[in-house]
């Protein structure tokens, strides 16, 4: 299964870590990877700090209910809808940063490219981030539907190398125009 933040935050509500472990256990389920719910966290932003302070709190979270692996999607603070080539380069230090956190907790980093993302919507320019950042720690979470719903094209595909991705997320979608289509289609 994958744990998504934002509901794990909801049974923590009225319960603990441990019961949340022991929901999965008890159940004969294995979680794979955790949506960690933090924006802000790879463009550069006046919030990145607080961001980056809520990832590791969130490895922390995962940790403790038996994940391996969290993903941060692209999906940008509010407020900002321009970027420059220089906010690349800082991207790719901040998944750096991201990634040795993670390590910290024992786990894996992945990002998850998000087709309406301002700042990086496409595998290629996920790809060329991560590799920039070369941290032996982070992957590229691959997304159909953001793939194929997106400014994506299958010879993108071609560049990917041995290795960099580590999860992948398959998904149907309706037969209608893809223009109509948005994340909760």
């Amino acid at each position: 299964v994958e744990i998504t933040a934002a509901l794990l935050d909801e049974f923590l509500k009225t319960d603990s870590l441990d019961a949340a472990r022991r929901v999965l256990t008890d159940n004969g389920l294995t979680p794979v990877s955790g949506a960690c719910g933090v924006t802000g966290l790879i463009e550069p932003n006046a919030g990145r700090l607080a961001s980056f302070e809520d990832f590791k709190k969130r490895c922390e979270m995962f940790t403790a209910v038996g994940l391996k692996r969290t993903y941060i999607t692209t999906t940008t603070a509010p407020g900002r809808a321009k970027f420059a080539s220089d906010d690349y380069k800082a991207a790719a230090a901040n998944l750096r940063d991201a990634a040795e956190a993670a390590h910290q907790f024992g786990m894996l980093a992945m990002v998850e490219f998000v087709r309406a993302s301002a700042f990086i919507s496409t595998l290629s320019s996920l790809s060329k981030v991560i590799r920039e950042a070369s941290h032996s720690n982070l992957r590229i979470l691959f997304d159909c539907y953001h793939f194929w719903s997106g400014n994506n094209k299958l010879e993108d595909m071609d560049d990917i190398r041995p290795g960099e991705i580590a999860h992948a997320h398959f998904q149907d979608v309706p037969n209608m125009p893809r223009e109509f289509l948005d994340s909760t289609t």
